[in-house]
């Protein structure tokens, strides 16, 4: 079963507002939504405590998030542009969607949506 993805426009503008701020590093954010039947709506950003964000990738301390079951995934950029997520992305791979941000860090089209398998989402985004 393929989910589909639903993302807030506020909250896809926030993502993409921070990715172009840090850039050339990588951002790192967790994701705050739900699940029903085959749609992860995602409705909040939030920042992972003491996560760093360097030139070749973020990183955050699982040891300090707290047990929050509303956590749905990862959002974080590729500043080279390359929208696949990585090996390293899939091992470090939180909740049931991750979402990669590319350069230029304007639309939704700058956002992808992958499942734990590395398999292409769909995305939409809601007012």
């Amino acid at each position: 079963m393929d989910l589909k993805v639903i993302v807030k426009r506020e909250v896809l503008e926030a993502l993409l507002e921070v990715a172009s701020r840090v850039y050339p590093r990588e951002m790192l954010t967790l994701l705050r939504g739900r699940k029903r039947k085959d749609v992860v709506e995602i409705y909040e950003v939030l920042i992972a405590p003491l996560s760093t964000h360097g030139l070749d990738s973020a990183h955050f301390r699982l040891d300090l998030l707290p047990l929050d079951f509303t956590i749905v995934g990862l959002a974080h950029s590729h500043p080279s542009g390359d929208p696949r997520p990585s090996i390293e992305d899939l091992h470090n791979f939180i909740g049931l969607v991750m979402l990669i941000l590319t350069p230029p860090y304007k639309t939704s089209r700058d956002v992808h949506a992958y499942n734990s398998s590395g398999d292409h989402l769909d995305l939409e985004v809601k007012d």
